[in-house]
């Protein structure tokens, strides 16, 4: 029983917060330019060097955007939090911050299959812990409106679905070959983009 009030738009604010600085803060993770002057060819050679941790960055920034789309869907709904719906969000943003670090690490360790699987467990726990705060939340509507139907429910809770499932088969795209790790993680994406059409078309036919 919470011993004291939980405004849910505190929560909603940090949440946000949160993410924020999450995607700013993957851009420190860059080589900083030379300090040397240097010529076309040798910014055109440095620039080419960056093109891995470019990659790394726009996989980590539409990994990041994704959660954030299902946080703000999910967050739509809830009327109330606790103090356990409250700590399952707050373990959820806590990967998030840890996804800027997983980023640098695959910067520098560019395909060792250690730092994937790290960065792989690190993206699927913030969906985990956001499925099990949705699936806490909504059971018996115990944090959002009694009236809520169980389709819209049961929709969201697939959609949360999808981030920590593709993290998980990323591992085994990595074991088959380093890029096979990179290329599995944008599924995300391509299966949320068919997800929006699939919804699209069953509320055109409704």
């Amino acid at each position: 029983m919470d011993t004291f009030p939980i405004p849910i738009h505190r929560l909603a604010r940090l949440s946000d917060l949160i993410f924020a600085v999450a995607m700013t803060l993957m851009a420190l993770t860059f080589d900083s330019f030379p300090t040397a002057k240097m010529t076309p060819q040798e910014v055109t050679q440095f620039l080419q060097t960056q093109i891995p941790d470019l990659g790394v960055y726009a996989l980590t920034f539409i990994i990041i955007a994704s959660y954030w789309t299902t946080h703000l869907n999910q967050f739509k709904y809830y009327k109330s939090t606790d103090t356990i719906h409250l700590w399952l969000t707050l373990f959820s943003l806590l990967f998030v911050v840890l996804m800027p670090y997983a980023n640098a690490l695959s910067n520098y360790y560019d395909s060792v299959f250690a730092v994937q699987v790290f960065y792989s467990l690190t993206a699927a726990s913030i969906g985990l812990f956001s499925s099990v705060t949705w699936i806490y939340a909504t059971q018996e509507r115990r944090l959002v409106a009694p009236d809520l139907d169980a389709q819209t429910i049961r929709q969201i809770r697939q959609e949360s679905y999808v981030e920590p499932s593709i993290s998980l088969l990323a591992i085994a795209g990595a074991l088959i070959h380093p890029w096979g790790w990179f290329a599995t993680f944008l599924l995300i994406p391509v299966i949320q983009f068919m997800q929006s059409q699939n919804q699209q078309t069953t509320k055109s036919i409704g």
